[in-house]
C-alpha cells in the first residue's frame, strides 16, 4: 500500500487555498489539486506491506504524544522543479508545530525500521502540478490561519483519474 503521514487542515484554511487556486486558474495551466485533497505531508512512506499499518499507526501515536494543536499561518507561494513544468505550492509564514511533528514522526518511523523519503521537510501544501510558471503571473495568496490539530496516516490510491487519499489512522492533538 502507498502510504504517507500528513497534517490535516481546518476548513477555513482549505477555503483560503480554494480561493488562491481559483485565482491561479485564471493565469496558469496545469493539474490542480482538489480542495478535499489539501494536506501538509510530514513524511512519505511509499509502498508499505499492509501488515505494517499498525506499526505505522503506533509510530504516529508515540510521535504525537505531548504535541499540542497549533495555529499555523500561510506565507508565500513557491515551486519545485523546472519553471516549464513545476509543482506550485502554498508555504507558511508561521508553521507552528509542523517541523517538530515531522521530525518526531520520522524518528519514530526510523526506530521501527520503516523506509521513507528523508528529504528535508519544508511545510507546504501542493496546489498544482505540471504548471508552466514562465508564462503567467502569480497572484498574492489568500491570507489564512487555522489550528492544525490532526495528524493522519493516509493510503494514497493513484489508480483513478485523480489521487484518492483514504485516512487509516488519525491522532487528535491536545488543545492548549
Amino acid at each position: 500500500m502507498r502510504l504517507f503521514i500528513a497534517a490535516e487542515l481546518p476548513e477555513e484554511m482549505r477555503e483560503a487555498l480554494a480561493e488562491t487556486s481559483a485565482l491561479l486558474r485564471a493565469n496558469l495551466r496545469g493539474r490542480f489539486v482538489a480542495p478535499d485533497s489539501f494536506h501538509v505531508t510530514l513524511v512519505f512512506l511509499g509502498d508499505v506491506d499492509p501488515w505494517r499499518i499498525d506499526d505505522a499507526a503506533d509510530a504516529i501515536d508515540d510521535a504525537c504524544r505531548g504535541l499540542h494543536a497549533t495555529t499555523c499561518t500561510f506565507g508565500d507561494l513557491g515551486s519545485f522543479g523546472r519553471r516549464s513544468s513545476a509543482t506550485l505550492w502554498q508555504g507558511f509564514s508561521e508553521p507552528g508545530i509542523l517541523p517538530t511533528a515531522a521530525r518526531q514522526v520520522r524518528e519514530e518511523l526510523a526506530r521501527r525500521d520503516f523506509a521513507f523519503d528523508a528529504k528535508k521537510f519544508l511545510p507546504h501544501i501542493t496546489l498544482m502540478r505540471a504548471v508552466n510558471l514562465s508564462a503567467g503571473t502569480l497572484p498574492s495568496p489568500s491570507p489564512a490561519s487555522g489550528v492544525i490539530d490532526q495528524i493522519t496516516l493516509f493510503h494514497s490510491d493513484l489508480s483513478g483519474p485523480r489521487p484518492l487519499y483514504e485516512p487509516l489512522h488519525t491522532v487528535e492533538l491536545d488543545l492548549l
